[in-house]
């Protein structure tokens, strides 16, 4: 799926504009040098704003890519091997200021999803669909679309980013929505977090994980830090 349409969310005219330029170079430099593309979109993926799914570093990521496409346009040819070479140097200077915030960016984006592909606690919905709930540090669900689509298969399944109020679904196999909640989810979901107690399902999970678990090798700082304590809300083990 694409990541996202600015023109969805409230940015601002200027960095619709930062977007879309963006966007077309992006296009150029994938043909290219497809890891160098994806470390920018990874990084547009960063942080979280009020207005907006995400908070990147627009004006770095801008330079950066205007950057690594103008080390490739400096060979006779850009589709050449010295093209993609050059563009790799570019993108990997780590004494360029925008190419390492792009790169620290992008890694906290993907070290994220990676944390949230195993960490998503799926839960059975009516009529026949399966349901998540998280709040990421950074906008990982145009992420996590693909991961779960092929995880799933045909069956329903919706994870709900309730920082940023918005729903990734899935249903018998066809390409995941990414859209807002609307009013009647967001009050669903105050009241459901309001709720005291456990249902069956979470019970099943727990008495799982309590036959499994080896309290004689527990280790909370290690458990710390593969699994920061933000997101034990949302695990049905720590609950």
């Amino acid at each position: 799926m694409e990541l996202f349409d600015c023109n969805e969310f409230s940015a601002a005219a200027s960095e619709k504009e930062d977007y879309a330029a963006i966007d077309q170079m992006l296009e150029k430099l994938g043909a290219i040098s497809p890891n160098t593309r994806d470390s920018a979109l990874h990084a547009l993926l960063y942080g979280y704003s009020e207005c907006s799914p995400a908070n990147p570093p627009l004006a770095a990521i801008k330079r950066f890519v205007k950057k690594v496409l103008a080390a490739m346009e400096t060979t006779d040819d850009v589709k050449s091997e010295d093209a993609r070479s050059l563009a790799q140097q570019a993108s990997g200077d780590r004494l360029d200021p925008d190419a390492e915030q792009v790169a620290a960016a992008a890694y906290k984006v993907i070290r994220e999803f990676d944390r949230l592909r195993g960490l998503l606690r799926f839960k059975p919905e009516p009529p026949d669909r399966y349901t998540a709930h998280c709040a990421p540090d950074n906008f990982v669900l145009p992420l996590l679309a693909d991961h779960f689509r092929q995880r799933f298969g045909k069956q329903s399944w919706m994870i709900v980013d309730e920082r940023r109020k918005l729903v990734l679904s899935g249903d018998n196999g066809k390409e995941p929505v990414l859209r807002p909640m609307s009013p009647h989810e967001i009050i669903n979901m105050i009241e459901a977090s309001q709720k005291q107690g456990n249902d069956e399902w979470e019970g099943l999970w727990k008495n799982y994980h309590h036959s499994i678990n080896n309290e004689d090798r527990a280790n909370p700082k290690l458990q710390k830090q593969f699994i920061p304590s933000r997101y034990w809300k949302y695990l049905t083990e720590f609950n």
